[in-house]
């Protein structure tokens, strides 16, 4: 049985801490966790796709908030954490 998500609460800060925020929230989860993003500051929606593909995580869901603002689901990667972007890996 898979965990729920973590709720990871950046509402009201803006670029770059919602980011900062979330990075130290998956810090401690494992590959494969989730974790869902609430924030409020538009920037959120092209800094955090960006995010996750340079340090190895998924975006899973972006969704409007009913209460205003986004949710973005993301799920952990690799246990390192790492890019695989220019390793010859497949990224």
């Amino acid at each position: 049985m898979s965990r729920p998500p973590r709720i990871v609460d950046a509402l009201g800060t803006y670029c770059p801490v919602p980011v900062h925020i979330l990075a130290r929230a998956l810090a401690r989860m494992g590959p494969g966790d989730e974790a869902v993003l609430l924030a409020d500051d538009p920037l959120v929606r092209i800094d955090v796709p960006a995010w996750c593909h340079t340090h190895g995580h998924a975006l899973v869901a972006t969704a409007d908030d009913p209460s205003g603002g986004w949710r973005l689901t993301v799920r952990v990667g690799a246990a390192d954490g790492g890019s695989t972007i220019g390793t010859g890996r497949p990224t």
